[in-house]
């Protein structure tokens, strides 16, 4: 069954000081932190084709300063935090020491301060695990997340409706522009897509103007974009599971294998020097209605043993859901079940 729903304001996932001006709207937050405007498979479907703009309830933002920030954060992470810059934001993975993916942050660089965003019920486990390796480092850690919102805009006329804003668009993936205190962020895929960072003044002053010209669609609508346009995620049910390339994340970007050391680096590396990769992330579909985080995936052959598990979902108008697995490549051929060797059949996306 779909998760019930309540009120945006009468709901613990969203608190008073986040995105009020959208309280008084047919905004509902669901129990699991998602939250739509009354009609997901509408909202999706809108998605895949129309201009759309999301309120991204469930992303939050780790806020990292101070004079040792940089160098804290090059020690602790997957990708050269060197080269991240105003104009570049940077995809990652903070990683166990046996190598395993804890989270998958995206860096923002802004004036004396990184931002580290992502999904808002990985805030704390992150946040808690980083201020261990402090020291005596000079770098502050602060959930920033009732300080920094985020507004998602996608579709074929976003970057003119961005330009109608007094906002540019930013051309590449990850690539990042700044204009009113609002940093906008080009996200990856094949579909036009822009995340917008900055103070909830700012984002409900822009609200209105966009709101005009894009259809306003809740988190599941945006997650379905991004789950389609290969960009994994990790939730508190699926972290410390996989190696970052079977997230994808040597195919992303995600990796540098030239930068020194940070937790998990030599199984990261020896994975990549020998070549002996034996699971991948792909995107599937699913004739369900909902599957939790974690499902397993296994082949159609009877086998009792899976051969993969399901990363993250999004509600999909056409396909029942829309599916981020990790799956053995050996299995990438086969008939595969979603849940059991005789559950729902999953249709790989190639």
């Amino acid at each position: 069954m779909l998760a019930s729903s309540t009120p945006l304001q009468n709901t613990p996932h969203a608190t008073p000081s986040r995105y009020t001006w959208l309280a008084d709207t047919t905004l509902i937050q669901h129990a699991d932190g998602s939250a739509d405007f009354g009609d997901r498979l509408s909202e999706a479907a809108a998605a895949l084709t129309e201009d759309v703009l999301a309120p991204l309830t469930d992303l939050g933002i780790i806020v990292a300063q101070g004079a040792d920030t940089d160098t804290f954060l090059q020690g602790q992470l997957s990708n050269d935090v060197r080269e991240l810059t105003a104009s570049h934001a940077q995809f990652s993975s903070y990683n166990s020491a046996k190598g395993r993916v804890l989270a998958l942050p995206v860096l923002i660089r802004r004036a004396e301060q990184i931002w580290l965003a992502l999904p808002r019920d990985m805030v704390a486990p992150t946040l808690k695990r980083l201020k261990m390796f402090v020291l005596r480092s000079k770098v502050n850690l602060a959930d920033g997340s009732d300080a920094v919102l985020a507004l998602g805009l996608a579709g074929p006329n976003a970057a003119a409706i961005l330009a109608d804003a007094g906002l540019s668009a930013p051309e590449q993936p990850w690539a990042c522009l700044e204009a009113a205190d609002v940093v906008v962020v080009r996200q990856p895929g094949s579909i036009p897509r822009f995340a917008l960072y900055g103070s909830e003044l700012i984002l409900q002053a822009l609200w209105p103007p966009l709101a005009a010209r894009a259809r306003c669609v809740g988190t599941q609508a945006w997650r379905l974009l991004e789950l389609q346009s290969g960009h994994p995620v990790v939730h508190p049910e699926t972290q410390e599971q996989h190696v970052a390339q079977m997230l994808n994340l040597d195919q992303l970007d995600g990796i540098s294998f030239t930068k020194g050391c940070y937790p998990g680096q030599e199984i990261v590396a020896r994975l990549h020097y020998l070549g002996n990769l034996k699971r991948r992330m792909f995107v599937g579909y699913a004739d369900v209605a909902a599957t939790p985080r974690g499902t397993a995936v296994y082949l159609a052959d009877g086998s009792d043993q899976p051969v993969g598990e399901v990363l993250d979902t999004a509600l999909h108008p056409q396909h029942g859901l829309a599916l981020q697995f990790v799956l053995q490549l050996s299995a990438n051929e086969a008939l595969l079940r979603l849940g059991a060797t005789n559950g729902p059949p999953i249709t790989l996306l190639r």
